[in-house]
Protein backbone atom coordinates (compact mmCIF):
# COMPACT_ATOMS: atom_id res chain seq x y z
CA UNK A 1 0.00 0.00 0.00
CA UNK A 2 2.81 2.18 0.64
CA UNK A 3 4.26 2.36 -2.91
CA UNK A 4 0.61 3.30 -3.89
CA UNK A 5 -0.15 6.20 -1.91
CA UNK A 6 3.92 6.97 -2.30
CA UNK A 7 4.72 10.42 -4.73
CA UNK A 8 8.15 9.24 -7.00
CA UNK A 9 8.82 13.16 -7.57
CA UNK A 10 8.91 13.76 -3.56
CA UNK A 11 12.22 13.04 -1.50
CA UNK A 12 11.71 10.30 0.87
CA UNK A 13 13.70 9.54 3.86
CA UNK A 14 12.94 5.98 5.96
CA UNK A 15 11.69 5.42 9.39
CA UNK A 16 14.88 3.80 10.28
CA UNK A 17 16.95 5.99 8.50
CA UNK A 18 14.98 8.99 10.47
CA UNK A 19 15.85 7.53 13.60
CA UNK A 20 19.15 6.91 12.93
CA UNK A 21 19.60 10.67 12.32
CA UNK A 22 17.92 11.25 15.13
CA UNK A 23 19.87 9.60 17.77
CA UNK A 24 23.11 10.91 16.41
CA UNK A 25 21.19 14.67 17.07
CA UNK A 26 21.00 13.13 20.84
CA UNK A 27 24.79 13.27 20.52
CA UNK A 28 25.13 17.17 20.04
CA UNK A 29 24.77 17.56 16.59
CA UNK A 30 22.09 19.65 15.07
CA UNK A 31 18.64 18.90 15.10
CA UNK A 32 18.17 16.95 11.74
CA UNK A 33 14.58 18.12 10.59
CA UNK A 34 11.76 19.44 11.71
CA UNK A 35 9.07 16.89 12.18
CA UNK A 36 5.79 18.14 10.63
CA UNK A 37 2.62 16.13 11.29
CA UNK A 38 0.07 16.62 8.88
CA UNK A 39 -2.69 14.92 9.96
CA UNK A 40 -6.04 16.31 11.50
CA UNK A 41 -5.67 17.80 15.18
CA UNK A 42 -8.45 14.58 16.24
CA UNK A 43 -5.96 12.80 14.47
CA UNK A 44 -2.72 13.71 16.66
CA UNK A 45 -4.66 14.12 19.64
CA UNK A 46 -4.61 10.07 19.56
CA UNK A 47 -0.56 9.80 19.30
CA UNK A 48 1.73 11.55 17.23
CA UNK A 49 5.76 11.34 17.03
CA UNK A 50 7.36 13.02 20.25
CA UNK A 51 8.92 16.34 19.15
CA UNK A 52 6.59 16.89 16.28
CA UNK A 53 4.19 20.41 15.62
CA UNK A 54 1.39 20.21 13.71
CA UNK A 55 1.66 21.85 9.86
CA UNK A 56 -0.56 24.48 11.39
CA UNK A 57 2.08 25.73 13.75
CA UNK A 58 4.86 25.02 11.29
CA UNK A 59 2.99 27.53 8.40
CA UNK A 60 2.53 29.94 11.58
CA UNK A 61 5.92 29.88 12.53
CA UNK A 62 7.42 29.57 8.93
CA UNK A 63 9.41 33.20 8.55
CA UNK A 64 10.27 33.67 12.36
CA UNK A 65 11.39 29.90 13.10
CA UNK A 66 11.43 27.32 10.33
CA UNK A 67 12.79 29.07 6.96
CA UNK A 68 15.86 27.60 6.85
CA UNK A 69 15.20 24.12 8.96
CA UNK A 70 14.91 21.05 6.51
CA UNK A 71 11.59 19.23 7.18
CA UNK A 72 10.03 15.23 7.48
CA UNK A 73 6.45 15.47 7.17
CA UNK A 74 4.06 12.47 7.77
CA UNK A 75 0.70 11.64 8.06
CA UNK A 76 -0.88 7.88 8.28
CA UNK A 77 0.60 6.32 5.06
CA UNK A 78 2.39 8.87 3.57
CA UNK A 79 -0.05 9.91 0.67
CA UNK A 80 -0.75 13.23 2.41
CA UNK A 81 1.94 13.91 3.48
CA UNK A 82 3.90 13.44 -0.11
CA UNK A 83 1.67 16.04 -1.05
CA UNK A 84 2.74 18.27 1.71
CA UNK A 85 6.17 18.24 0.97
CA UNK A 86 5.67 18.59 -2.86
CA UNK A 87 4.09 21.74 -2.00
CA UNK A 88 6.83 23.19 0.34
CA UNK A 89 9.11 22.46 -2.20
CA UNK A 90 7.65 23.82 -5.37
CA UNK A 91 5.69 26.75 -2.96
CA UNK A 92 8.45 27.75 -0.50
CA UNK A 93 11.74 25.86 -1.59
CA UNK A 94 12.32 23.91 1.55
CA UNK A 95 14.56 20.86 2.02
CA UNK A 96 11.72 18.82 2.81
CA UNK A 97 10.98 14.82 2.87
CA UNK A 98 8.30 12.40 3.11
CA UNK A 99 8.40 9.56 5.58
CA UNK A 100 7.93 7.02 3.78
CA UNK A 101 5.17 4.82 4.95
CA UNK A 102 4.73 7.83 7.31
CA UNK A 103 3.20 6.71 10.93
CA UNK A 104 2.71 3.44 10.07
CA UNK A 105 6.51 2.27 8.89
CA UNK A 106 6.91 4.22 12.14
CA UNK A 107 4.98 1.56 14.31
CA UNK A 108 7.25 -1.01 11.96
CA UNK A 109 10.23 0.17 13.29
CA UNK A 110 9.35 0.07 16.38
CA UNK A 111 8.91 4.42 16.67
CA UNK A 112 7.64 6.12 20.02
CA UNK A 113 4.49 7.65 19.93
CA UNK A 114 2.99 9.88 22.45
CA UNK A 115 -0.61 11.15 23.14
CA UNK A 116 -2.31 14.50 22.79
CA UNK A 117 -0.11 15.68 19.75
CA UNK A 118 3.26 13.88 20.96
CA UNK A 119 3.32 15.95 24.09
CA UNK A 120 1.35 13.16 26.29
CA UNK A 121 1.90 10.04 27.69
CA UNK A 122 3.60 7.38 25.54
CA UNK A 123 0.90 5.35 23.51
CA UNK A 124 1.11 2.20 21.69
CA UNK A 125 -2.60 3.47 19.79
CA UNK A 126 -2.12 4.82 16.48
CA UNK A 127 -5.40 6.44 14.09
CA UNK A 128 -5.82 4.23 10.71
CA UNK A 129 -9.01 4.43 8.66
CA UNK A 130 -10.59 1.67 9.66
CA UNK A 131 -10.01 -2.16 9.21
CA UNK A 132 -7.89 -1.98 5.89
CA UNK A 133 -5.71 0.56 7.09
CA UNK A 134 -5.49 -1.48 10.56
CA UNK A 135 -1.56 -2.16 9.18
CA UNK A 136 0.67 -0.66 12.49
CA UNK A 137 2.77 -3.36 13.65
CA UNK A 138 2.40 -6.06 15.90
CA UNK A 139 1.84 -4.22 19.49
CA UNK A 140 0.68 -1.11 18.60
CA UNK A 141 -3.51 -0.81 18.31
CA UNK A 142 -5.07 1.10 15.50
CA UNK A 143 -7.85 3.14 16.26
CA UNK A 144 -10.42 5.05 14.18
CA UNK A 145 -13.09 7.44 14.27
CA UNK A 146 -16.91 6.28 13.69
CA UNK A 147 -16.98 9.03 10.69
CA UNK A 148 -18.49 8.69 7.67
CA UNK A 149 -15.70 8.70 4.88
CA UNK A 150 -17.32 11.32 2.39
CA UNK A 151 -17.59 14.03 5.61
CA UNK A 152 -13.88 13.22 6.26
CA UNK A 153 -12.72 13.65 2.96
CA UNK A 154 -14.60 16.61 2.47
CA UNK A 155 -13.13 18.24 5.79
CA UNK A 156 -9.54 17.19 4.24
CA UNK A 157 -9.90 18.92 1.46
CA UNK A 158 -11.76 22.09 2.08
CA UNK A 159 -9.98 22.99 5.59
CA UNK A 160 -7.84 26.26 5.39
CA UNK A 161 -4.02 25.04 4.90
Amino acid sequence: MVAEFSSPSVPEITAKALMAQMRDAGTGNPKPYVLVDVRTADERVVSAIPGSISSLEYESDFDAKYRHERVVAYCTIGYRSGKYVEKLIRERGVDAYNLRGSVLAWTHAAGELAEDGGSGAPTKRVHTFGKKWALAAGGYESVWFNVPVVSYVKNLLFRRR
